[in-house]
């Protein structure tokens, strides 16, 4: 009898956890998470929590892109999209611009344009805004600064302890913190933009080890 009680609470955990997590966001190759429901996180295959109130979810990515523009080389990186969106038991695909040139960059960066559906093929409304902040960008605390932005009544704010009564729509918002320009490094000789070497030096920060993270702020405190 004690096996079939165990038996049972084992099974009904497990039905549980996979009813809460039977619903996914699938992100384009060229774009990974920074943050999905408030946790730092970097994935391209998302589970999503439909347990949170009316199923929100809030995803912060970035979207990165090479292109070859005017004979040179090029490597971009967004600002932090914060993508809110009411999830169902059901996958979700987002999609994004392709990036060719450098005003197709700048484009994107000051006004990205996305496009969610659902695994039918729908359309799926959505807010979005962007996690900005000013000065170096070097080491940034993702989960401090989206906690300061939900904390706010900013226009894509999620929380997983109270009902939000905020309408969802397919609306691009612009943050409170001063815009970045567009993040796009150019392979030749001339001076690279001070605030496009920041931002790169943040993403390649992030993609490093905690050794290799270590030994680079000893260098810098040096």
């Amino acid at each position: 009898m004690r096996l079939f009680i165990r038996f049972a609470l084992s099974l009904s955990a497990l039905i549980l956890c996979q009813s809460s997590f039977a619903a996914s966001l699938q992100l384009p190759n060229n774009a990974n998470t920074v943050l999905v429901n408030g946790v730092a996180t970097e994935q391209q295959h998302v589970a999503l929590d439909i347990t949170t109130p009316q199923g929100l979810q809030q995803i912060a990515f970035r979207y990165h892109a090479r292109f070859r523009d005017q004979g040179s080389q090029h490597s971009f990186s967004s600002d932090v999209i914060i993508l809110r969106f009411a999830a169902s038991d059901q996958d979700y695909q987002l999609a994004l611009p392709s990036i060719r040139s450098q005003s197709s960059a700048a484009r994107f960066n000051d006004s990205p344009a996305l496009t969610l559906t659902d695994q039918a093929g729908n359309a799926v409304e959505f807010t979005q805004d962007k996690l900005m902040k000013k000065g170096l960008q070097l080491g940034r605390d993702f989960e401090q600064e989206i906690a300061k932005y939900n904390n706010a009544a900013n226009p894509a704010s999620w929380s997983a302890a109270k009902e939000t009564t905020t309408p969802i729509t397919s609306t691009v918002s612009t943050s409170t913190a001063a815009t970045v320009p567009a993040t796009v490094i150019t392979d030749n000789t001339e001076q690279p933009n001070q605030a496009e070497v920041s931002t790169m030096l943040d993403y390649w920060y992030q993609k490093a080890s905690p050794q290799t993270q270590a030994e680079f702020k000893a260098r810098i405190n040096q």
